[in-house]
């Protein structure tokens, strides 16, 4: 069910995108990315993933940061139906006190997982997620 699914994968670690797309790959995904964060919503809309992968902060970047960028889509008619999972490690570069969770209208996504996260997890959290 999970074969040749295309998820796009947002974010500016070379490395972890790079790490992400083999693990994708060997799991029988069809990964895309894009390092900026001012490109993702065309990105979107040229690509038409079946699931997204999304940073929140984007270093050096001028567009938006993975939390508006879940809100554009979510507001955007054609793409709203698009699963976004946010991959961050925001929490703990600003040491911040709470959790994040998902809701309709602050962060309208299907999970927040916590970067570094382990890869049984994330393609656990990826296939939920498109077979539901």
């Amino acid at each position: 069910m999970t074969e040749n699914k295309k998820i796009l994968i947002a974010d500016d670690d070379v490395q972890l995108v790079d790490s992400l797309k083999t693990l994708l790959e060997s799991a029988g995904f069809n990964p895309f990315y894009t390092y900026k964060s001012e490109n993702i919503i065309q990105t979107v809309k040229d690509v038409k993933p079946d699931l997204i992968l999304l940073d929140v902060m984007f270093a050096g970047s001028t567009g938006p940061d993975g939390f508006e960028i879940s809100r554009e889509l979510h507001n955007e008619p054609l793409l709203k139906d698009i699963p976004v999972i946010i991959l961050s490690g925001v929490r703990k570069v600003r040491n911040l006190p709470f959790d994040y969770n998902p809701d309709e209208r602050w962060m309208p996504v299907k999970a927040f997982l916590e970067k570094p996260v382990k890869p049984a997890e994330l393609l656990s959290a990826i296939k939920e997620i498109l077979e539901a």
